[in-house]
């Protein structure tokens, strides 16, 4: 194979950190890495002491996840310019900037085309259930999904191809961020021990945290988990101090950082190995 290709797609700055040991990884093995923002996170809170305003923070968070692609050897970053749509049921959900009212295919033939350009061999997204049910990820899984599925078939949307000189390409795996519940059980654990209030996302992760044994993908990051905290910490705006996240003790946060798991839904290439190790294995 020639130059490795990676390409992530997600919805809010910050969301690229569940794979940001492993876009390093291959960023230093000399991989091609793209990663696709569909949002700003304009709907998200403010850390203290960040000085960011409800009209700033998206030009704030866009900033900070420049900061951690530099970091992360992320070669190319995209913006889809939707709005942060918030958590499902807000008000920011009837934004009509917002991406949770986008229609599916109009994101997907933005993905597309950012596919066609640059080529990738393996494509990361959300799962199904986008993580968390956050609306944005739900999307933004859709139309990746759909992107993977057609970016090799001229017919779909084949201005790409007339137009602005692209090709149709198959991309040869998709996978999926994957939360093993054995994890998230361990951190609702500790935090029901030190009597702390688990927060919404860390409820939603419990409930739709994937059994051990349906990752297929482990990836060892760990000689890169101070490049992971580094990146973590450009997103300042994003950094309570009083997180739930911020409450787990230092040494199990750094394991739990030291792999990086995903479930690998689509290949068009075979994979013999039950639990793979690398993301391009079979690839030729």
């Amino acid at each position: 194979m020639t130059q490795k290709r990676l390409l992530g797609a997600y919805a809010h700055p910050d969301d690229e950190q569940g794979v940001s040991g492993l876009m390093h990884k291959y960023a230093r093995e000399g991989a091609e890495v793209t990663l696709i923002c569909a949002t700003r996170g304009e709907a998200g809170q403010v850390a203290p002491g960040v000085s960011a305003t409800s009209e700033t923070l998206g030009q704030v968070r866009e900033a900070e996840l420049r900061c951690a692609a530099e970091k992360i050897g992320i070669r190319n970053v995209y913006f889809l310019d939707y709005r942060d749509s918030g958590m499902l049921g807000s008000p920011e959900n009837n934004d009509p900037r917002a991406l949770w009212q986008a229609n599916v295919l109009e994101v997907a033939e933005k993905l597309t085309r950012l596919i066609r350009r640059h080529q990738p061999h393996v494509i990361l997204t959300f799962d199904p259930q986008g993580g968390y049910g956050h609306p944005d990820h739900i999307k933004v899984h859709q139309a990746a999904l759909i992107a993977y599925l057609v970016a090799d078939d001229a017919r779909v949307f084949p201005e790409h191809i007339t137009r602005e000189g692209l090709s149709p390409w198959a991309v040869s795996k998709l996978y999926w961020n994957a939360f093993p519940r054995r994890r998230i059980e361990q951190y609702v654990k500790l935090a029901q021990l030190a009597g702390l209030d688990l927060g919404v996302p860390l409820q939603e992760f419990l409930k739709r945290a994937v059994p051990d044994e349906a990752i297929t993908t482990r990836i060892d990051v760990a000689e890169f988990v101070d490049v992971k905290l580094s990146a973590l910490f450009c997103h300042a705006s994003q950094m309570d101090p009083n997180s739930i996240w911020n409450k787990i003790p230092a040494e199990m946060r750094r394991v739990a950082l030291s792999t990086e798991t995903l479930i690998r839904a689509e290949s068009r290439v075979v994979v013999a190995d039950a639990i793979e190790t690398d993301l391009f294995v079979g690839i030729e």
